[in-house]
């Protein structure tokens, strides 16, 4: 790669301005800095900040930098701009030299003089795109990697904070509901704290009691009940205290007496709740007059429930958006996230392929205090053996052919922030003893290099392979193993997780319909259970691809085709098929156990291994006739223990 001349690469001063620039400011004010600073610092023309706008196929931008000011607002088409290209391949995008030749429909790049462009996309955490940041300047623009990674880091920088103004933005729109739903409910809800003072009531509490919020919050509740109801209810804040999270409630079914404003002594039917905030208790009384009863029960049930919903979708919000699923299993798995994310403790994250591994290592980074830190994932699996080191910890220039440039690994890069090694079993011996001195000094040399670097970087990894096995094989480090299984969370596969799969499957079916512009049918009874029949072997990655399978072949666009993308076998023992059957064909009318599930599966693989040769990827290979991903095919071949015959 042409390296950039030396007067033109970012120096350290210009890293600090920008940093400096953008450490103190959130929103708005943080894209101005960024822009403003990037623009100085890379000594272009323009650098701005979009939001993504993907029905309209539009950016509009948050802050634009252009000859030295801000320009007003602007939204614009990408079709027939650089910005189109970086969209649609989710890549970053440099043009170093004749722009205007190669996106001459774009009207907006001639009154700029613009000679060339470097723009990448900035990605939610599900990698779906938010928005952007490109600069274009009115001279050439030579490719420069050191650039280019601090423009990477300052991208990053930008997307997490669009994903926080987007969450901040859900957060309130989720508020709002609750409170319309509060205020709008036919019983009088009063809120008190943990000193038993009115924090708040709702329109039907003023209107039951005759008295305005105003007056009253910051005073003892006992004014509004009897003195005997005084006595009845004091004991059950006490009793709600020892209660277990999740069921701390209380129905009151004789009934208190409230009093009004005059003095008026009247009957009611209450409940009694009590909740966290910030380390903070508060309870929540709703008093329903017994006059009343037969009307209000109705409403007090659907305010009930759809509190209940928008609290879970309050949780979900602050780490857990991107999981789904209701199962003991998954609960069991998200509280030891909960458990251990507030902290730097090295996590060992296993399960089959396919299970959401990564998923559970962005929540605890997420949920941690070096949330607002970079998580950098690296899959071992992906970087050939001899440049994982280089990847790791970087190398200096001139110190392995083809090495022209100074590069920071991924451990520096994380600096501060989670690094999450997926596929970590695939780490050469060489690699791990590096790799335990990083987990047990914090330093390390990058390749080439007599100077030793010292990071604060907390390790996630993931596995699905024994990794004890290993150890006994000579092939994982005994020590480094310690080390990593620390804090272990095992992802249970998809087929433990019960009425999850339905959960899972409708979810996919609202995105990907979304994204073909459909509108999908719910799914049958008898969907849900041939979904729920199946074992699963690819887990949630095989179920959205039996999804989207299942939404391309539908004949009406709205029902799903499950009868092609997960064909059931009638009959009232397994049989082998003739050739093999897809992989999502392993469903059957009775309940298999399962070693039959276990022996239908390895009779199909092996049928589609000798059909194909033995060949696993590629259009002609046993995952593609099987429906499979290459690396879930060969993840089940290592569990049902298959291998190619040596005479074959």
């Amino acid at each position: 790669m042409k390296a950039r001349p030396r007067e033109s690469s970012i120096d350290q001063d210009a890293i600090r301005e920008i940093l400096e620039g953008t450490s103190a400011e959130t929103g708005e004010a943080f894209f101005d800095e960024l822009v403003k600073h990037l623009a100085r610092a890379l000594g272009t023309k323009c650098a701005w900040v979009t939001e993504w706008i993907p029905e309209k196929r539009h950016l509009r931008a948050l802050s634009f930098w252009v000859g030295g000011g801000y320009f007003g607002e602007y939204e614009y088409d990408i079709v027939h701009t650089p910005c189109e290209t970086e969209i649609d391949e989710t890549r970053l995008v440099h043009v170093p030299d004749r722009l205007l030749e190669l996106y001459h429909g774009d009207p907006d790049l001639k009154p700029l003089g613009a000679m060339s462009y470097l723009g990448i996309p900035l990605l939610e955490t599900t990698g779906e795109i938010i928005g952007h940041l490109a600069v274009i300047h009115d001279e050439p623009l030579p490719e420069d990697p050191r650039a280019e990674g601090i423009f990477r880091i300052f991208a990053s920088r930008a997307a997490a904070e669009l994903r926080r103004i987007r969450r901040d933005r859900e957060i309130r729109e989720r508020e709002r509901k609750l409170s319309r739903i509060i205020e709008s409910a036919m019983d009088a809800i009063i809120e008190l704290d943990e000193r038993l003072a009115i924090t708040g009531l709702n329109p039907a509490a003023e209107k039951t009691f005759g008295v305005e919020a105003v007056a009253v919050v910051g005073s003892p509740f006992d004014g509004l009940l009897t003195a005997s109801s005084r006595g009845r209810l004091l004991p059950l804040f006490e009793e709600i205290g020892r209660l277990p999270e999740g069921m701390r409630s209380i129905w009151i079914p004789d009934g208190i007496e409230a009093v009004r404003a005059g003095g008026d002594a009247f009957p009611a039917e209450a409940t009694l709740s009590g909740f966290e905030i910030g380390g903070r208790r508060f309870f929540t009384l709703i008093l329903r007059n017994v006059d009343e009863r037969i009307a209000a029960e109705r409403h007090i049930r659907s305010l009930v429930s759809e509190t209940a919903y928008l609290r879970s979708e309050l949780d979900a919000a602050h780490g857990f958006s991107d999981i789904v699923g209701e199962s003991e299993a998954l609960r069991r798995v998200l509280a030891d996230v909960g458990r251990v994310a507030d902290g730097r403790t090295s996590v060992l994250v296993t399960g089959e392929t396919g299970t959401g591994k990564e998923l559970i290592a962005r929540a605890i980074h997420r949920l941690s205090p070096r949330a607002e830190k970079p998580l950098i994932k690296v899959n071992c699996a992906a970087i050939p053996a001899s440049l994982q080191e280089s990847e790791f910890f970087g190398h200096e220039r001139g110190a392995f052919t083809g090495a022209t440039q100074q590069r920071e690994g991924r451990f520096k890069l994380a600096d501060g922030g989670t690094i999450f090694l997926d596929e970590v079993g695939e780490m050469p011996l060489d690699l791990q003893v590096k790799l335990l001195r990083v987990l047990q000094e914090g330093e390390f040399e990058p390749v080439g290099s007599s100077r030793t670097e010292r990071v604060d970087v907390r390790v996630i990894a993931a596995t699905n392979r024994d990794l004890d096995k290993m150890v006994d094989e000579g092939s994982f480090r005994r020590d480094l193993l310690f080390r990593l299984n620390v804090f272990p969370i095992h992802v249970p596969p998809l087929r433990e997780r019960g009425d999850d799969v339905v959960l899972l499957a409708e979810k996919f079916a609202r995105a990907l319909g979304a994204d073909h512009g459909r509108r999908v049918s719910p799914l049958t009874p008898s969907c849900k259970a041939r979904l729920k029949r199946y074992s699963w072997p690819g887990n949630v990655r095989e179920l959205q691809n039996v999804i989207e399978r299942a939404l391309i072949t539908s004949t009406d666009g709205a029902v799903l085709n499950l009868d092609q993308a997960l064909p059931e076998t009638n009959g009232d023992a397994p049989s082998v098929p003739d050739r093999p059957l897809p992989a999502a064909a392993a469903s059957f009318e009775r309940v298999l156990t399962a070693g039959e599930l276990r022996a239908l599966e390895r009779d199909n693989l092996i049928r589609a291994l000798r059909k194909t040769g033995w060949k696993i990827s590629g259009r002609s290979g046993a995952a593609s006739l099987l429906g499979l991903n290459p690396n879930t095919l060969a993840s089940r071949l290592r569990a049902l223990g298959i291998e190619r015959p040596r005479s074959g």
